[in-house]
């Protein structure tokens, strides 16, 4: 209270330090599993530190509402300092510089101790002037318009530049110089995206920029024109089926648009790619972001949970369905798990269709070196020959795997966004337990390839933990059914349904797995995996039912 500098850099802490927690985690664990794992692993793990520590703060960005998936809503996010005395400067200027040094100060903390602790130097503070610069470009965009095609346009003409001219210095990642002209156009174009940005900020203050009021977030947060661009009216004849096509409307339709959608643009860029070379690389990126952007961003929120500034909530309409909890969270799972193995699937045969394409690509040295377009087609030949020589037993248990696999995905999200509504900060701890263990596996490598312990501790931790995870599951599923069965979240059929589910999952793998022999290793780790389907399954009701009747 002594300073409103003091004041502002306090309230940017408070809403950045969880996120600043999980990219600090995020990108050690990544960046020294690179290096554990690939033999280009400094330059991996360089390029895994830029990615998490690059870009400005989400956390903040989101207040004006949005989805990363839209890059949220364009705006200066703090506009609750409009009404209190203080220059428009400063406050930019504050919001500005703690985005970029803090994000800074975490990147150069994970190089040091990463490269620290594999003996593998990181560029430090020869990068230092290209990420301030870069968060202020980043800022200027996000914060300076309201207009979205702008912030787009100025997106692609200014940030794609920047990471063409670090690619262009990072072949060694130890050796990354910028030269004098290049430092100096670097620093020009920092000052200029704070005169703009405090610029455009004043005319929001004033009001002078189109007043836009934060989106509320439905069902899924699709926009409006992808949800009403196919019409077709709402069965009347029972609650189910107008249950089904409220969610199929809502949420599935859009992810099916948008699976083929994406669809027909990889079929374009195969074509495309024939004449334009650089094309090539953009169709192999959409064909590798495809399945994690369409499991954990189109198919994630199915409980339809709405976020504001400071709140995280369920719609009046979601909570007093006048339908029960099990069976309408096992409704919204199911829809969503089906639209989104539908788009999957079109993805997956675009991609086969148009793939031996490649071969008219004629040579392709994607990295300077090998022929990625030979290394393409064998991969496609060897997938073809795996698959080939089953029988139709392994197929059948395949496809199961993979609808299983993909509901539980969709389950988990769906009771991780209505968890973090009732319970944010016990979630925050579970998410974090993965991330530690993962460090200290990673630190007990270290330490017996160092000779610091033997190889048998870290094989012992690694083996009590498995059980103690194991243990922890079986608990937490009977409590789970224990206290949905007690409150009448859950019912008898629902309950029966998710271990008869899981038992499938099991026999699935065991099929896939059995002509191979299954050891007793492999055996307790299917035993681990049909547990944590299971309580999953019976947590996603639980959740619902926790927001539903707060």
């Amino acid at each position: 209270m002594h300073s409103p500098i003091a004041a502002m850099l306090w309230e940017n802490w408070q809403l950045t330090r969880v996120e600043a927690g999980l990219r600090l985690g995020l990108g050690l664990v990544g960046a020294s599993a690179a290096i554990v794992l690939f033999d280009s692993g400094a330059t991996i793990a360089f390029w895994i530190l830029i990615a998490m520590h690059a870009w400005f703060w989400f956390s903040i960005a989101k207040l004006n509402g949005g989805r990363f998936m839209d890059g949220y809503k364009p705006g200066f996010p703090l506009y609750l300092l409009y009404t209190r005395p203080v220059p428009t400067v400063v406050f930019v200027g504050v919001a500005m510089v703690y985005d970029a040094v803090t994000c800074v100060l975490l990147y150069v903390a994970s190089a040091a101790l990463v490269g620290f602790a594999f003996g593998k130097p990181l560029p430090l503070l020869s990068v230092v002037v290209w990420l301030v610069v870069f968060h202020l470009a980043c800022t200027c965009m996000q914060w300076s318009t309201r207009n979205r095609t702008v912030q787009w346009t100025a997106s692609i003409v200014i940030g794609w530049p920047f990471f063409f001219l670090l690619q262009t210095h990072a072949a060694s990642p130890q050796k990354i110089e910028f030269s004098l002209a290049e430092n100096a156009v670097m620093v020009l174009i920092g000052l200029l995206s704070f005169g703009l940005t405090v610029a455009g900020v004043a005319r929001q203050r004033r009001g002078d920029a189109i007043a836009s009021l934060p989106r509320t977030a439905g069902s899924g947060g699709y926009p409006d024109w992808l949800v009403t661009l196919f019409r077709f009216r709402c069965p009347t004849s029972s609650a189910t089926r107008a249950q089904v096509w409220f969610e199929f409307k809502s949420s599935g339709l859009p992810v099916l648009t948008i699976g083929f959608g994406v669809a027909i643009l990889i079929s374009l860029l195969f074509e495309i790619s024939i004449p334009v070379a650089p094309a090539r690389h953009l169709a192999v990126a959409i064909i590798l972001l495809a399945v994690p952007v369409l499991l954990f961003a189109l198919g994630g929120n199915a409980f339809g949970i709405r976020r504001k500034q400071g709140r995280t909530y369920t719609s009046a309409f979601e909570a007093t369905q006048p339908y029960g909890t099990a069976q309408l969270a096992g409704l919204k799972v199911l829809v969503r798990t089906a639209c989104v193995l539908v788009a999957l699937l079109v993805i997956a045969l675009s991609v086969w269709t148009f793939s031996p394409l490649v071969d008219s690509w004629g040579a392709w040295m994607a990295d300077g070196k090998n022929d990625a377009a030979q290394g393409l087609m064998k991969l496609r030949r060897t997938i073809a020959a795996a698959f080939g020589g089953q029988t139709g037993y392994v197929h059948a248990a395949q496809i199961l795997i993979v609808s299983i696999v993909v509901a539980g995905s969709v389950a988990w999200q769906a009771a991780r966004e209505a968890l973090r509504a009732r319970y944010p900060r016990r979630l925050l701890l579970v998410q974090w337990l993965p991330a530690v263990w993962g460090v200290a596996m990673i630190l007990l490598v270290l330490a017996g390839r160092s000779g610091i312990a033997s190889p048998f501790l870290a094989g012992a931790i690694f083996e009590a933990t498995f059980w103690i995870s194991g243990a922890a599951m079986v608990f937490t599923a009977i409590y789970l059914l224990w206290s949905g069965i007690a409150e009448r979240v859950l019912t008898v059929r629902y309950a029966c349904g998710a271990v008869a589910i899981s038992a499938a999952f099991g026999a699935a793998l065991v099929t896939v797995l059995q002509p191979a022999g299954i050891p007793a290793a492999i055996g307790l780790g299917i035993l681990w995996l049909v547990l944590l389907l299971l309580t999953v399954g019976v947590l996603a009701p639980w959740s619902l039912g926790r927001i539903r009747h707060i």
